[in-house]
Parts: C-alpha cells; structure tokens; sequence
C-alpha cells in the first residue's frame, strides 16, 4: 500500500512494486477463483458445462491458500510439531480440499465456501492496497478542510459493506458445508464414490472443532430434523421405524463430530 510519498512515483513504479508483492500473487488467486466460479456458472446454466473454468477457479484457491500457508508456516519441515500447526491450521484443510476438488469431477456447490471468501478477500484487497496504489489520493495541507475524495468515499463504502456482511456470508458458508454440500457428496454413494464423503467429512469434523459458524450450522439442522423427525412435533404418519433410524444415525454423527481432536488456537481464515 502506497505511502504518502510514493504519490511522487509514477504510476508503472508503483504498479511494480504491487505485483512483485506476495499478497498480490493471493490476490491474483482469489481473482482466478471468482472468475472461474463465474464462467463455470455460465456454462452450467446455458447447459454447455466445462470443466475448465471449475479447474481455473479451484487453482486460484490453491495459489491464495498455499501464499497464506507459506506466510503463517513458512519453508515445510520435517518433524511434528510442524505438522502438527498444519493440522489444526484451517486454511491447510481448505487447501488440501481445494487440492482434491481440483483433481475430481465438478461438484459445483462445492465452490460456494471458496468464492465466498475470495468476494472478501479480493474486496479487501481493493480497497487496501488497488486503489491507493492506482489512484493515491494527493497530499493535502496541514488543516485544510476538503471534502472527502472518491477514493475514501470508496475505501469506506467498501469496508463498511464487508464488515455489515461478514458474519452472514460466513453463517452461509458453515449452512451450505452442512446442509448442501456434504448431502450432495453423500447423493454420490449411489455411484460407490466414497472417497468424497469420507474426506469432506473428515473435514466437517475439524471445521466444527474449529468454528463457531459451522456449530451453530450443525445445531440448526438437528433442531429442524428433531422437530420433522421426533415425537411429538413429528408428523403422526411418519413410521416409528424412521424416527429410530434417525436417531441412531444422530448419534453416530455426534460420537464421530466429538472424537479427539487435538484443538488449539488456529489462525484466522486467510
């Protein structure tokens, strides 16, 4: 982010110096997610779908991911307790899912967590470091009384728009891992894909340890399941049989969520 007295550089200096920035390579990433996930969408509802702009989308996660991991962790090492930072890091999980996603056949409500945050981020980015190094804001004199510039009347409108919706894109992340995506990959079984359950639930697993968001999500679908499911606000024409076999499978999800998971304190997501 430009200083005040890099308003004196031209502006190719200043674009050079953003792009020779590790952020700028995260950046560049979250963009090739939103693009991709853009285009994807295109073809899916024009009924031409490609699988290439799903790979564009899900290598812009990989790039954004693996820069934060490098930043956080630094050079990979070989022994424990550096493993064990990854493994409770979850921007490690959501690489090494943007890493099988990448390599699988599009799931496309897989990419709502990824373009979600990237929308934050890349605004984020914007706001902090594209427009003042695009277009600095001069230098005013001491005590002068100017209105505010496009640039601060952007800078703000942008960062007071993040920061009213964070908290609901998120509680949509945790809603859409638990109630769309993982029922879509168990959909799946019926093509013996295991694999994808398996590890997205792996993954559940961590994100519930790890997030409050992804709590609340699971807390709300067990109380709308309990009330379609369970006496006595059940409906009377559902078989007691059903209601047996959800509580059992409830009781097997609760047992696999609360099995050991080494917590500690994780950094913040990207």
């Amino acid at each position: 982010m430009p200083t005040p007295s890099s308003t004196s550089q031209s502006l190719g200096e200043r674009i050079s110096q953003l792009i020779q920035s590790l952020q700028f390579s995260w950046f560049v990433g979250h963009v090739l997610t939103l693009l991709g996930t853009f285009f994807y969408v295109i073809s899916v509802i024009t009924f031409n779908a490609s699988p290439k702009p799903y790979k564009i989308a899900y290598l812009g996660a990989l790039v954004s991911y693996g820069v934060v991991i490098y930043k956080t962790h630094g050079i990979p090492q070989l022994n424990a307790a550096y493993a064990q930072r990854l493994v409770t890091d979850e921007n490690v999980q959501y690489f090494f899912l943007a890493t099988y996603n990448f390599f699988s056949d599009p799931v496309e409500v897989s990419l709502i967590p990824f373009v979600t945050f990237s929308a934050f981020h890349a605004l984020g980015y914007v706001r902090t470091n594209i427009i003042p190094t695009v277009f600095p804001t001069p230098r005013q004199a001491a005590g002068s009384n100017t209105p505010a510039t496009w640039q601060a009347k952007t800078q703000q409108s942008i960062k007071s728009w993040t920061e009213k919706n964070y908290g609901n894109a998120m509680r949509l992340v945790a809603t859409a891992e638990v109630t769309i995506i993982m029922p879509r990959l168990i959909l799946g079984l019926l093509r013996l894909r295991i694999v994808p359950v398996v590890l997205f639930a792996q993954f559940l697993r961590f994100r519930y340890h790890l997030s409050a968001y992804t709590r609340q999500a699971f807390t709300d679908l067990r109380v709308n399941l309990d009330r379609a499911l369970l006496p006595p606000t059940a409906n009377p024409r559902i078989p007691a049989v059903v209601s047996r076999l959800y509580t059992t499978a409830k009781d097997m999800v609760f047992n696999f969520g609360e099995a050991a998971v080494q917590r500690q304190p994780a950094p913040g997501q990207q």
